[in-house]
């Protein structure tokens, strides 16, 4: 089953807290800390908080337990965040429909979380009527340099590629930069019980143009690089992704 989040929460969960996702550990996290602003006295919504390892972060920024909202889709998760961090409030419901009124909120963050929804827009006009005037949105998403390229066997060995044939009598491209789409992924997929994520990849361009559209700013924005603390883990994953992005993430400003 696809996006089994309730299913897969208590993982997640110990994943998260014992750094055993690289991608989150050594490539996302520290480019979301890099675009952190400063959160003291913020009434701050963490959006898709999965099981509310996120407040964490934010509170190494200013951040106080009781300024906080977490909200997110699975049940399971929302339970386990409860459990686990009881100072904050957190609540089941969908990001693409928020649950708040109209200017309640300064800061929204949201960890990979955005590209789960097949209507960007809709989530990108909902933070921007939650936000305060001047609130900030700090988001971040698939990028389509490695999310959208294609896998191709090349001499005994699986590539993935985002490129076109050099001859002009050949039609031939190999991923789809461009085009906004739904994508499939399993850390897992051998295994009958490994996690199966379905998301949507667009590229950035697209999503500068729906946050304008909104009514957003933009104020920074940031394609991710692994940091060197990766190469004493893994230097396979730490070569390949200090080169080609996995994430891109976004500062907007309303």
């Amino acid at each position: 089953m696809k996006n089994d989040y309730d299913k897969f929460a208590s993982k997640r969960q110990i994943d998260l807290i014992n750094g055993l996702k690289p991608s989150h550990r050594f490539v996302e996290k520290p480019m979301m800390k890099s675009m952190m602003p400063e959160l003291k006295n913020k009434k701050i919504l963490m959006l898709g908080c999965g099981t509310g390892e996120e407040s964490i972060i934010l509170k190494d920024f200013g951040a106080d337990d009781k300024n906080i909202i977490g909200i997110d889709l699975s049940k399971n998760s929302i339970l386990l965040a409860k459990n686990t961090y009881p100072d904050i409030d957190f609540v089941v419901g969908d990001m693409n429909n928020l649950p708040f009124d109209d200017n309640t909120f300064d800061f929204v963050y949201s960890s990979l979380a955005v590209h789960y929804s097949s209507t960007p827009n809709r989530v990108y006009n909902e933070v921007y009527r939650v936000l305060k005037k001047d609130g900030l949105f700090l988001f971040s998403i698939a990028h389509p340099l490695r999310w959208s390229s294609q896998e191709k066997e090349i001499d005994g060995s699986v590539i993935r590629i985002i490129g076109c044939s050099k001859n002009d009598n050949e039609n031939i491209v190999y991923g789809k930069y461009h085009t906004f789409e739904k994508h499939t992924f399993s850390s897992f997929a051998w295994q009958d019980d490994g996690e199966v994520l379905e998301f949507y990849v667009g590229s950035p361009s697209m999503h500068f143009k729906l946050l304008k559209n909104a009514k957003f700013d933009i104020i920074d924005f940031t394609e991710s690089k692994c940091i060197e603390e990766a190469k004493d883990v893994d230097l396979n994953y730490y070569t390949k992704n200090s080169e080609i992005p996995q994430f891109m993430a976004f500062l907007a400003k309303k």
